[in-house]
């Protein structure tokens, strides 16, 4: 193996420069929040990285994500509970007392053989590229009185985790998504 004082100047400013264009290349409305690696050595753990909303987003979600619905607060927690169960999510949890909803569902993105075989190629091919592998949606709804209705706000965000372990986070934008949950919640009401 050379020693790096016979490896050419160029060499290294070359392959500095290859480092850094890899790490410039990220959304500017993307942040890193967890993530171990050493440059020239590599990786060390794996790389969490949240997506945060842009300007547009946040004001395109602002009509979805909240409502107010004619119904009493705990007859919109029953409802929203249900909405979730209904949706498949799991460990639904409702408490009162904050007027807060919570829940989680996972799901597999590729079928069992091709994460074994991702598995076996990435051990012996770190190079190749990471593929979805699952994901998470955590559910996170609040209900607070509005005089004699209930304003209801609600927030999905998933979690998707490739076959290298890393994560990217962001907030469902789809209009569908919230839609469809009051929708349900509506469908479920008592």
């Amino acid at each position: 193996m050379p020693s790096i004082q016979s490896i050419p100047y160029g060499a290294v400013i070359a392959i500095a420069a290859a480092c850094l264009a890899g790490c410039a290349h990220k959304a500017t409305n993307e942040r890193v929040t967890g993530e171990c690696s050493v440059a020239l050595v590599g990786k060390c753990s794996s790389k969490q990285v949240t997506t945060d909303l842009t300007d547009a987003e946040k004001a395109q979600l602002a009509p979805l994500q909240t409502r107010r619905l004619g119904m009493s607060v705990m007859r919109a927690l029953s409802a929203a509970q249900a909405a979730l169960k209904a949706d498949g999510y799991e460990q639904v949890s409702v408490n009162t007392t904050a007027g807060l909803v919570q829940a989680e569902k996972s799901h597999s993105l590729s079928s069992q053989g091709s994460k074994l075989v991702r598995a076996v190629l990435n051990a012996k091919m770190p190079m190749l590229r990471a593929k979805p592998d699952h994901e998470t949606t955590r559910a996170l709804v609040t209900v607070q009185p509005s005089g004699d209705a209930a304003m209801v706000h609600v927030e999905f965000v998933t979690t998707v985790w490739d076959s290298k372990g890393d994560a990217k986070t962001h907030m469902a934008t789809e209009p569908d998504t919230y839609n469809g949950f009051f929708a349900r919640m509506h469908g479920a009401r008592p």
